[in-house]
């Protein structure tokens, strides 16, 4: 660790800034990806049907936009649901990166 102190003591700017950047990559980029699972897999959620009934209710002025609407929120609320979950998996993978990516933004 002492390693990556002294860079860190050396350019804290890039080491934080590559650290944002791993942080929103790490929340934003698996999104999809889980949502495209979770619809390819057809994995049925357990949620009560009233519930997706007032979600429907409440989105209906973007019906237009969705052709099954109950699942598309479902399954979007899922992704985001996992994607929250792995924060601290997300959060330690980013330490672990921010070395390299520091040295990718910044280099010396």
């Amino acid at each position: 660790w002492s390693k990556y102190a002294h860079h860190f003591r050396a350019a804290p700017a890039s080491h934080l800034v590559a650290f944002a950047i791993l942080h929103e990559a790490t929340a934003v980029l698996p999104l999809p990806i889980i949502y495209y699972l979770l619809a390819v897999t057809d994995i049925k959620i357990p949620f009560p049907e009233t519930v997706l009934a007032e979600g429907n209710r409440r989105i209906s002025s973007a019906k237009p936009l969705l052709s099954d609407d109950s699942q598309v929120m479902l399954h979007m609320a899922t992704s985001y649901a996992i994607v929250k979950a792995l924060m601290p998996v997300r959060v330690g993978l980013c330490f672990l990166l921010t070395p390299w990516a520091a040295r990718c933004v910044c280099p010396a």
